[in-house]
């Protein structure tokens, strides 16, 4: 199965910069946060641990769907919100630093993407669900000369 390009809506890179970044540095932060934590293993920092790795994981594809204008990239931008929004919550009820530096950089990223979600695709007209009837297809223009 190959790709419709015509499904695609591109936009400026620049346009969605300051979500990139931060998605990125939640990213590279929650990666960071795991090899802290690694060697504090209790219940509670087991549960981080897998909160850390969702967390950089759906950082990362969010950060790839954006970067390429995917017309899944809002749904999966408010996924990362949520998932940021847990590992971001745990993280701050942990007592050392790293954590709670983990813990703000996760909120803030969960408030970027939500608003990044909630936002309209510069130049996307088709419906946001894939399949929908004229998905690949622009709005016919009625000639007003008739």
């Amino acid at each position: 199965m190959s790709e419709n390009p015509a499904s695609y809506a591109y936009y400026p890179i620049e346009s969605h910069e300051r979500v990139l970044n931060v998605v990125q540095h939640c990213e590279a932060v929650c990666e960071n946060t795991f090899t802290a934590v690694l060697g504090m293993c209790d219940q509670a920092r087991a549960t981080q641990l897998q909160y850390l790795r969702d967390c950089a994981d759906i950082c990362t594809l969010t950060a790839k769907y954006i970067a390429r204008c995917s017309m899944f990239a809002r749904s999966l931008a408010a996924l990362c919100a949520q998932v940021c929004e847990v590992c971001g919550e745990h993280c701050l009820r942990m007592p050392d630093p790293q954590s709670q530096f983990c813990g703000r950089v996760c909120m803030d990223c969960a408030r970027e993407c939500r608003a990044f979600a909630g936002m309209s695709m510069p130049g996307y007209t088709g419906p946001v669900c894939p399949g929908a009837p004229g998905m690949c297809s622009q709005p016919e223009k009625k000639d007003e000369n008739k």
